[in-house]
């Protein structure tokens, strides 16, 4: 292991907190612990939280080819998708942030991978499975996500400002792993924005200037714990989905929209995003394949689409045809939509997309790559007074937030508009929301 996850390890504290950057080690620092637990104490019980459903089945993976190696191997007495089994009664197990599936646990080892994007209430069902385990360990590691009242923000400016040997922590910039090439870092970092860089490789937590949306606004909107198999995908009845198209060193993504059978308070529509799904360096015929199996195309079970927006621009254009094909050949003519995305599509969709988070109308999975695309999202005003709304380019990945904005297309209301002051009154009236006529404001304007 390098010095800096050498010095995690030797650490007496109970509980340990990483901020860290892109590549700085916290994959690796994971596995190493996991196994040595497992190998090193017989019958002790490890448990991996990730944030999302795809962090969960990566660091799995992680674990399981380190597990694999000659030296360890031959000890693996059983392996599923997300439980490691050894010879000497020891278990490793990663679960993504699900209260039904880490409430009922135990653990000597409790790791948590993106803590900052793991819910409160998740966590406060994870701590208490360490209890009754003489001891026990902690080990929560992320890149900086969360609020000031956030259990990881909390524990790692605790273990930074006053560690003792309950709490210690660290800060990894990207920087501190001798595998980064500290030339492209600092090319990285002159075209990128400061506020990204900052947050993605310094590992700093920054303030929310210029953010269409604030962490706080996400994370209170992150309340899926768990995304739905697509095989299960029907019993939520008929759903629609947006697909982006991948090119270069982007990924093909679909996003799935659900509506809530229960009205808000004032009744009004609710909605959730039960599946995400993003693919990096994948061929257009295998995500094609991939996308009909998601929905039921194939002869297997899958969401029930009324509508999958495409993106026809660009690259598009023809794979959306040939889907909409494929879709056709297996009786669900019409279901594929192609649409031409431009600037007024996105600023549209965007502003609705925030109308309903911050009117807590829809829910969003906690997935941290969703969640990291929609904190990218900047706004500027233009010198004609307009309003830009654009994920600032090499600021990361966007597909997933497009994907999103594409399904948000099919359940928007066809006479939404930005906000304009000839048509504020109207749009109070679209959204139902409280217009003051007489202090001449609107309590959610976005704008």
């Amino acid at each position: 292991m390098w010095p800096h996850q050498l010095e995690v390890v030797a650490s007496p504290a109970r509980y340990k907190a990483i901020c860290a950057g892109r590549r700085a080690g916290k994959s690796r620092i994971f596995g190493t612990l996991a196994l040595h637990q497992a190998f090193a104490v017989p019958m002790s019980k490890t448990l991996i939280v990730s944030a999302g459903d795809s962090s969960s089945k990566r660091l799995f993976k992680e674990v399981a080819s380190m597990a694999s190696a000659p030296l360890l191997g031959a000890s693996v007495a059983d392996e599923t998708t997300s439980l490691l089994t050894l010879s000497n009664g020891s278990t490793v197990e990663c679960v993504p942030s699900s209260m039904r599936q880490v409430r009922s646990a135990e653990a000597d080892l409790l790791l948590v991978d993106e803590a900052g994007f793991v819910a409160q209430e998740i966590w406060e069902a994870a701590e208490p499975i360490i209890l009754a385990r003489p001891g026990s360990r902690v080990l929560l590691a992320s890149s900086p996500w969360g609020g000031s009242e956030h259990f990881f923000r909390v524990l790692w400016q605790q273990g930074m400002t006053a560690p003792d040997g309950a709490v210690a922590a660290w800060h990894w910039p990207s920087s501190i792993s001798p595998m980064v090439d500290v030339e492209l870092l600092e090319q990285i970092r002159e075209r990128s924005p400061a506020d990204y860089f900052a947050r993605e490789y310094l590992a700093e937590w920054t303030d929310e200037s210029g953010s269409y949306f604030t962490s706080a606004e996400l994370d209170a909107a992150a309340t899926v714990e768990s995304m739905v198999c697509p095989a299960d995908g029907g019993s939520l009845g008929t759903v629609v989905g947006g697909v982006d198209w991948g090119f270069a060193r982007d990924a093909n993504a679909l996003s799935v929209v659900a509506v809530r059978p229960e009205l808000d308070g004032r009744g009004r529509q609710r909605f959730w995003v039960p599946f995400v799904l993003e693919r990096f360096a994948l061929a257009y015929d295998d995500w094609i394949d991939e996308l009909a199996m998601v929905a039921g195309a194939t002869g297997v079970p899958g969401f029930r689409f009324g509508a999958l927006v495409c993106e026809q621009n660009g690259v598009g254009a023809m794979p959306s045809q040939i889907l909409a094909k494929r879709f056709a050949e297996a009786g669900q003519p019409g279901v594929v939509e192609p649409v031409w995305t431009t600037a007024q599509m996105k600023e549209n969709t965007f502003g609705y997309l925030r109308i309903l988070i911050q009117q807590k109308r829809i829910e969003l999975p906690r997935e941290p790559a969703l969640l990291k695309q929609l904190r990218s999202l900047e706004f500027e005003q233009t010198p004609l007074g307009g309003l830009r709304i654009a994920v600032p380019e090499r600021a990361g990945h966007d597909d997933l937030l497009m994907s999103l904005a594409l399904a948000l297309t099919a359940v928007m209301p066809n006479d939404f508009e930005p906000v304009v002051p000839d048509r504020i009154v109207d749009m109070a009236e679209v959204l139902g929301d409280e217009w003051d006529e007489e202090g001449l404001s609107w309590s959610i304007s976005p704008y």
